[in-house]
């Protein structure tokens, strides 16, 4: 699946978890040429999710969006998932933190059991977005949070992968598109199982 293909799944996920068809009717979902849609109009969806659904459905929605989540890094990590299966979280995330994997942000157990997953790149202060989309809007531009979701959900695939269990996304907790630079992109998970 190309990375634009999410907005049929962002309404497929909608329907799945129980959103009114008419909150579902109120929700412009943008259509592009050869399946990508305008990126102001992927920001513009987001906006109206963010006005129309409880956080509890957006993270829902956007905890199984997420580009990319096939190929050398998804095999990377499923096989480090293999290799490790026998350790625990902390053994895991440990090694995790050292690998040489593709798309491998680094994360940290927090002292209540949740994961923090840590994605952008530059200096404190002028870090930068990994994400595409975020990176081809004319800028100066804030992204919402629940944007930002998606790239949480593309860690999120690999790190079950890699952690083998399920993680399910508790808060968008910063983000450097959210933040014109100033926070690093920052995911909280529950670990389940």
């Amino acid at each position: 699946m190309n990375r634009y293909a999410r907005i049929a799944k962002i309404k497929n996920k909608m329907i799945e978890i129980g959103v009114p068809e008419e909150i579902i009717t109120k929700i412009n979902f943008p259509e592009g040429t050869n399946g990508r849609p305008n990126p102001e109009k992927t920001v513009a969806l987001i906006n109206q999710m963010d006005e129309l659904l409880t956080e509890e459905q957006r993270l829902l929605i956007m905890q199984e969006q997420g580009c990319f989540k096939s190929g050398e890094a998804e095999k990377a990590h499923r096989g480090f998932g293999r290799e490790h299966k026998n350790k625990s979280i902390k053994e895991k995330i440990e090694l995790l933190n050292k690998a040489e994997i593709p798309h491998n942000p680094p994360c940290r157990l927090n002292d209540d059991g949740t994961l923090s997953i840590f994605w952008s790149y530059g200096s404190e202060g002028n870090l930068k977005c990994v994400c595409g989309i975020v990176n081809s809007l004319k800028q100066p531009q804030i992204i919402p949070l629940t944007f930002c979701g998606c790239c949480g959900a593309h860690a999120r695939s690999n790190f079950q992968k890699s952690l083998g269990v399920e993680l399910k996304m508790k808060e968008i907790v910063s983000s450097a598109a959210n933040s014109k630079g100033e926070k690093q992109c920052e995911f909280l998970f529950g670990i389940i199982g």
